[in-house]
């Protein structure tokens, strides 16, 4: 019985030598007017089946299915130039059926959401239950078809999953939870620096040895975003849902082409997410969809190489092994040679077939070393990626994971480290002031933001920073959420010039730095350290110079509201990162972890056709 991908091979052979030969099947004399099989076509059909070895009357069927397609193909450039109408031929893939073909016509200066809608009714779906794509980009209801360049004779690909009662829920949640993992990860991106240290591994982005990479904040948040989409469009393709890892992952591309090249360079994020984008086409047996794999894989070795380096020196420097990594290499070459093959370059799809081959034997390991690993702790992935790191030695692969681990750690603590000097700042002589100095003074009950500038005031001795805090308190002003807007005499406090200079000149805006000095009476260390701590809220950023400041109760009012907004973004923030948390595997190294099973069918099943 022929399958699927067997009849596309057979399509595929046949357009080659119509091609070679320049012969129009739309055309007499192999088109009868009553459109039966004419005398030349049922000719060639017999030739092309010598030639192939393949029964006369499959080869007829074929060439009459290409006939067809190329007759509705003139009929379509006919009607467009004559009407306007586009036509757009939509491949349906519904889960546990057979791809259909429908043809929908379209003037194109209409929105996205009325092809969107028309596919939906042909279908007998609601409109909130189909994604179009369009050569990689999600078709978007907003914006016209012009707009996003969709053509006259584009194939699309519709993707909806069964209509049984369990799958329509599954599918409506689909969208939601999309839209969850793209807000949670915005709100995150947005106060990545006011996550616990401990809990905000997940929303760091780290290069391959787990250093962090810093960003501005507008490619911060598009890039976490980004990564938050791939993460949950991954944890799709495990559970082979390829439809909605796809809409994950083109989401995510969106996110991640907000981002600078340079910036994308130095990870390796963005390769891994157009060889996911393959990935899914490739379960999906989206066929219509080679030329932008064929576009993505090679954007995917050109990221993987600027990442890793020529010949992975880069990464052999870094991880002292390119054994992983070598699972991204085995699936881009077999991903090129399926390509190659539904493109015809059957050469060229033999070679790569024949690399994947061998980097995939490369990469086997021996389930018992697995569970022997797994025993000792690790996960299944981690004990994978230790075995293929070591040769296939579990002793070995136990050692070189715990090293791993500890250098990560190192790398981390040191991040961390950096991150806690920078706020808490330099001491009046220039030296770096000492967290273990902070930390007695807190312990002793002082408000953290007051013992900072007393230790920085004393140049690191405790002992001096006390009599300060306890003898000279006003010197600190209080900046617990407590502080007073008033100076100590109880006059408006008139803002330095000269210290809102000084805050303009470490990068903050007028209107910034005035607020925070007058917040605190003019101390400019407590005024930085209040604006680098974001706690600053816009209400402050108007406040009149002139006018008389606010009583006492008012104050403690207003202070009480911003300490309570800020709780409720701090839950927010903590339930955000736990449904981010809830969907994603937090294996390090997860995205190099392959059973090779899938891979091994797809070598098989391509293989057998060449």
């Amino acid at each position: 019985m022929e399958t699927n991908l067997q009849h596309e091979d057979l399509l595929i052979k046949l357009r080659s030598k119509l091609n070679e030969e320049k012969i129009k099947l739309w055309e007499p004399p192999y088109l009868n007017a009553d459109k039966t099989f004419s005398p030349s076509l049922q000719e060639l059909a017999k030739k092309y089946a010598a030639d192939l070895a393949l029964d006369p009357e499959h080869v007829l069927n074929a060439l009459h299915e290409l006939q067809l397609h190329s007759m509705d193909r003139v009929k379509a450039n006919d009607e467009f130039k004559e009407t306007g109408k586009a036509t757009f031929r939509v491949k349906v893939i519904t889960l546990k059926e057979k791809p259909k073909i429908i043809k929908i016509q379209k003037m194109l200066n209409v929105l996205g959401t009325d092809l969107i809608n028309a596919v939906a009714n042909e279908l007998g779906i609601q409109g909130s239950r189909l994604k179009l794509i369009s050569n990689g980009q999600i078709v978007k209801q907003s914006l016209s078809l012009q707009e996003q360049n969709l053509k006259n004779g584009n194939q699309l690909m519709a993707l909806v999953l069964d209509t049984t009662p369990e799958e329509v829920k599954k599918e409506d949640k689909m969208y939601i939870e999309m839209k969850k993992t793209r807000d949670d990860a915005a709100l995150l991106s947005e106060y990545v620096h006011d996550v616990n240290d401990d809990d905000d591994e997940y929303i760091k982005l780290e290069d391959q040895s787990g250093r962090t990479v810093e960003l501005p904040p507008e490619e911060r948040k598009a890039l976490l975003v980004g990564m938050a989409l791939h993460e949950r469009g991954r944890a799709a393709i495990k559970q082979k849902d390829y439809s909605l890892a796809l809409i994950l992952l083109l989401e995510a591309d969106t996110h991640f082409n907000e981002c600078r090249s340079s910036l994308l360079q130095t990870v390796d994020n963005w390769g891994i997410l157009q060889l996911d984008i393959a990935w899914c086409y490739a379960g999906l047996r989206s066929v219509g969809a080679a030329s932008d794999a064929a576009h993505r894989l090679a954007a995917a070795e050109r990221a993987l190489s600027d990442s890793y380096g020529r010949d992975q020196h880069r990464l052999l420097a870094l991880k002292g092994t390119t054994a992983n990594e070598r699972v991204l290499l085995m699936r881009l070459y077999l991903l090129q040679g399926i390509v190659a093959f539904h493109q015809n370059k059957r050469t060229e799809a033999k070679l790569l077939l024949e690399k994947a081959e061998k980097e995939l034997n490369a990469l086997r390991v021996d389930e018992e070393a697995v569970c022997r690993l797994m025993e000792l702790g690790w996960s299944r992935a981690q004990a994978r990626v230790g075995l293929r790191g070591a040769a296939g030695d579990p002793e070995r692969a136990h050692r070189q994971l715990l090293q791993r681990a500890a250098l990560r750690h190192k790398a981390r603590q040191h991040d961390r480290n950096l991150r806690q000097q920078r706020l808490l700042g330099v001491c009046e002589d220039g030296s770096p002031v000492f967290a273990d100095s902070v930390k007695a003074l807190v312990e002793m009950g002082f408000a953290r933001n007051r013992a900072i500038l007393a230790i920085r005031r004393s140049n690191n001795d405790v002992a001096e920073a006390v009599r300060l805090l306890q003898d000279q308190p006003d010197l600190f002003g209080d900046l617990s959420g407590e502080a007073s807007t008033t100076s100590s005499e109880g006059s408006p406090v008139e803002i330095d010039k000269a210290l809102v200079a000084e805050l303009e000149e470490m990068g903050y805006n007028l209107e910034e730095a005035k607020a925070a000095l007058k917040l605190c009476n003019n101390q400019v260390d407590a005024a930085a350290e209040l604006l680098l701590s974001g706690n600053l809220s816009s209400g402050n950023l108007h406040l009149d110079e002139d006018a008389g400041n606010p009583s006492t109760s008012t104050g403690e009012a207003s202070n009480k509201k911003q300490k309570q907004d800020r709780e409720k973004m701090k839950l927010e923030r903590e339930m955000a990162l736990n449904r981010l948390s809830s969907a994603i595997k937090t294996d390090e190294d997860d995205y190099l972890d392959t059973s090779l099973l899938e891979e091994e069918d797809y070598l098989a099943e391509y293989k057998s056709l060449l």
